[in-house]
């Protein structure tokens, strides 16, 4: 039955998005590579590593949110992971990161299991039951895919301005024109639409062929996402037929 919930809880909503890249990689998703390299992020962090200006807001929002769906986890009575003291008056202070969305992420008292002092068996054991966790982990996933959007497009700015020297950051921002989402199309499961559409496809040169690849995609996703619902129906009506039948 759990996994039968966790799968009614991925296919409550259809997301698509449509991003340009320099290049596609073979790189597999890792829970514990992206855990560890999302975790240090901070202004020092950001500062040592070079990051461009213009992508520096971008880096620390990610490690906000990894830390923001720890946090969920632990005030949630119904998880493995449940803290009834994070939500207590005396602690508040340190809980921030879900009443403050402006937090500045400096201020923050991280709960996150930090993976470079992994130094017991307890807080290895710790950290692999996060990482197990199926509701950290398709944060975890979409966090680290947004990271390598923002490392491809970090790599790509700095090529350009050394390229370029003489040239403003905003003309080089401009210029770069991959590792963007240009197109982003929502659907929930109540009916509600949503689209957004990037600033930068305005002006892009091959501005109608993105915008007919996501209409495309958004239209094999609807196809794929009625099956999946499809087939999850029939599922609980098996199991509902199933047990009618065991009670008579």
């Amino acid at each position: 039955m759990a996994s039968l919930e966790e799968v009614l809880i991925d296919i409550t909503a259809l997301e698509v998005n449509t991003m340009v890249v320099n290049q596609i990689t073979g790189d597999k998703f890792i829970p514990w590579e992206a855990y560890r390299d999302i975790y240090p992020i901070s202004p020092t962090y950001i500062e040592q590593q070079g990051i461009h200006e213009s992508l520096r807001d971008r880096y620390i929002e990610l490690r906000k949110n990894l830390e923001l769906e720890y946090t969920l986890l632990l005030s949630d009575p119904t998880s493995e992971f449940y803290d009834p003291t994070v939500l207590d008056s005396a602690t508040q202070k340190n809980n921030q990161i879900l009443t403050d969305p402006t937090v500045e992420l400096e201020q923050m008292q991280s709960r996150l299991p930090d993976p470079y002092s992994i130094n017991t068996g307890q807080k290895a054991l710790a950290l692999k039951q996060i990482l197990n966790n199926n509701r950290f982990l398709r944060s975890l996933r979409k966090i680290s895919e947004l990271k390598n959007s923002l490392d491809n497009r970090n790599k790509a700015l700095h090529k350009k301005q050394d390229e370029h020297s003489d040239v403003t950051s905003e003309v080089i921002q401009k210029a770069v024109k991959t590792d963007i989402i240009y197109a982003q199309t929502v659907i929930q499961l109540d009916g509600d639409l949503i689209n957004r559409y990037s600033e930068e496809i305005l002006d892009h040169p091959h501005r109608d062929l993105i915008l007919q690849i996501h209409r495309d995609g958004v239209l094999s996703g609807q196809r794929q996402w009625r099956e999946m619902l499809e087939f999850v129906i029939e599922l609980v009506q098996a199991s509902l037929q199933g047990i009618r039948k065991a009670l008579k």
